[in-house]
């Protein structure tokens, strides 16, 4: 089933099953690495979008849900070569670890 997304303000339209994760279609469909998947259940954060500008954990929220409505993954938080505040502040006060999981917690931040 065709299904269009907007996502980092670009339309896409993928042949997905309306009850796909949309992780997976970020993922492994259009190539937004930075969401990444941790527990597959909603539990970890590590898959944390925004859609409409709220947090959403990907791996557990069907990609119809997202038809219609605006998508922010890590990769379009940042304007230009411009951080996004949240960004800013990560760095200043030295939050970064690994970095697995630190998109979906500046996502959900």
């Amino acid at each position: 089933m065709a299904i269009t997304l907007t996502v980092n303000g670009q339309t896409h339209s993928v042949d997905v099953e309306p009850e796909t994760p949309l992780l997976w279609v970020l993922r492994d469909t259009l190539g937004f690495t930075g969401t990444k998947f941790g527990c597959g259940i909603g539990a970890c954060g590590a898959c944390t979008v925004q859609i409409e500008g709220r947090a959403v954990r990907s791996c557990s929220f069907p990609v119809s849900g997202a038809e219609g409505s605006a998508v922010t993954t890590i990769e379009g938080l940042a304007t230009d070569d411009t951080l996004h505040k949240v960004q800013e502040a990560w760095i200043a006060h030295q939050v970064p670890q690994c970095g697995y999981c630190q998109s979906g917690q500046i996502m959900q931040a």
